[in-house]
């Protein structure tokens, strides 16, 4: 059986570390900092993805051009949803 490549390993140790990280930061309480800080967990973990293993890092143009095209629908995804959410009246509902 032939060995993977270093850095598909050192990228799933790193993936299972930040998983670790994750769910550490479950259990402490920082308040509104969890968010923040589990949004950044998030961020780190698409990074190693788009880099490793989509290979974005020695792509070509046209790779680059997809992942931009695919980036820039997500944030307009999020967008209209959060217009969404902002503008909706008894959501959510008060305690």
């Amino acid at each position: 059986m032939p060995k993977p490549p270093r850095s598909l390993v050192w990228a799933w140790i790193g993936l299972l570390l930040l998983l670790a990280l994750t769910l550490g930061m479950a259990f402490v309480p920082l308040g509104s900092g969890n968010i923040v800080v589990a949004l950044a967990v998030a961020a780190a973990k698409a990074a190693v993805v788009l880099l490793v293993f989509m290979e974005l890092t020695r792509g070509h143009s046209l790779k680059l051009i997809f992942a931009g095209a695919g980036i820039f629908w997500l944030i307009i995804m999020f967008g209209l949803s959060f217009t969404d959410y902002t503008t909706r009246t008894g959501f959510p509902p008060p305690h």
